[in-house]
């Protein structure tokens, strides 16, 4: 079972720094849509709210998996061909999602 697990988890590892920058992106766009007012405008801000909160969960919960299997999950942001190591483990990426979720909540929540 742990082998299975550990090749699922190399196998997600290329996805995982697009989903960071969907996160970042859904963040954007939802509280400029928050900012902007308007009943359509606050349900997109809702789901892109949601959005960047089940990113926030799933970094967490792969970090916890990870942990469990006897890895250190993390993404490098830096550039390997310059031998460049940015690490970033995955439940710095979760808690910043989720504390982007709870911005966005207090946006969407003190409009009209």
């Amino acid at each position: 079972m742990k082998g299975f697990l550990m090749d699922m988890m190399s196998a997600m590892m290329p996805f995982m720094k697009p989903l960071v920058w969907t996160a970042l992106a859904a963040f954007i766009i939802g509280l400029v849509l928050a900012f902007a007012g308007g009943t359509s405008t606050r349900a997109l801000a809702r789901f892109a709210r949601r959005v960047v909160l089940a990113i926030g969960i799933f970094f967490v919960v792969a970090q916890l998996m990870g942990l469990w299997l006897g890895a250190q999950p993390s993404i490098n942001f830096g550039d390997p061909r310059k031998f460049e190591f940015i690490l970033v483990p995955f439940w710095q990426l979760g808690l910043a999602a989720l504390a982007g979720a709870f911005v966005m909540r207090l946006a969407t929540r003190n409009r009209a």
